[in-house]
């Protein structure tokens, strides 16, 4: 047996103990299996990867996402040939990046879009689930603001506003959902980046149940007041 093929039978045997259905299982220790990667050429990895499934159908890099174990996920993630990376991530529809958003791992959210480059970090940002949802409709469900705020910073002001005009298969865009559960913090940040113009357009988008964010939550009433003052106001000015 070849230095390669032990060193890949080596650090198949950590990663689907580490893979195991069980969500107690200890992260390995990060210098084995960087050592054990190191043995294994760039072409073999997608596949070793790939073939570590629990009874979930999840691979061993979404295991580690799901658990928050960022250190051993942007390992095994950054490790991959840069054109691997992206069909690594979203092998499933839920995405490694969506289970980490709906936990709230902020740091293993950060760590797996800055192993990708810029056109593929947009890619995953608006690959949606079975549901229609994104990783940022996750985020905004569980109130992860801070996540959300990630989440936001790789997107520009205009890609923003479409993130956020993204409607799940319910038409719920990221701000409903976090409105439909109260989440006050996440509301402000998924508006605050945005122009009062912007904001209103945000505010107007409607569900399959013919809702707006604003009808699902009393208190976003002030930002569709006042972004309307501020965008009529404003064009009353110009006129006049």
């Amino acid at each position: 047996m070849s230095s390669t093929q032990t060193a890949a039978n080596e650090l198949r045997q950590i990663l689907r103990h580490y893979g195991r259905n069980s969500y107690g299982t200890e992260c390995p220790d990060i210098e084995i299996v960087r050592s054990f990667l190191s043995g294994v050429s760039d072409n073999e990895r997608f596949g070793l990867f790939s073939s570590i499934r629990d009874s979930d159908n999840l691979t061993v890099l979404t295991k580690a996402a799901v658990r928050g174990h960022t250190e051993l996920c942007v390992t095994l993630f950054s490790s991959l040939p840069p054109s691997d990376r992206l069909k690594m991530v979203i092998v499933n529809k839920y995405t490694a990046l969506h289970h980490a958003a709906c936990q709230g791992y902020t740091e293993t959210v950060s760590g797996i879009l800055n192993c990708l480059t810029a056109e593929q970090q947009l890619k995953l940002l608006f690959t949606q689930d079975k549901y229609g949802d994104t990783a940022l409709h996750e985020a905004a469900l569980w109130g992860r603001t801070e996540t959300v705020k990630t989440l936001l910073d790789h997107l520009t002001p205009e890609q923003q506003l479409k993130h956020c005009s993204t409607q799940n298969n319910y038409g719920n865009t990221e701000l409903h959902v976090a409105a439909l559960q109260g989440h006050a913090e996440t509301v402000k940040t998924l508006l605050d980046n945005l122009t009062p113009e912007q904001q209103l357009k945000l505010l107007s988008v409607h569900n399959k149940k013919g809702m707006t964010a604003s009808d699902t939550m009393r208190t976003l009433k002030h930002y569709q007041i006042e972004a309307d003052y501020r965008v009529n106001y404003r064009k009353f000015a110009i006129i006049t």
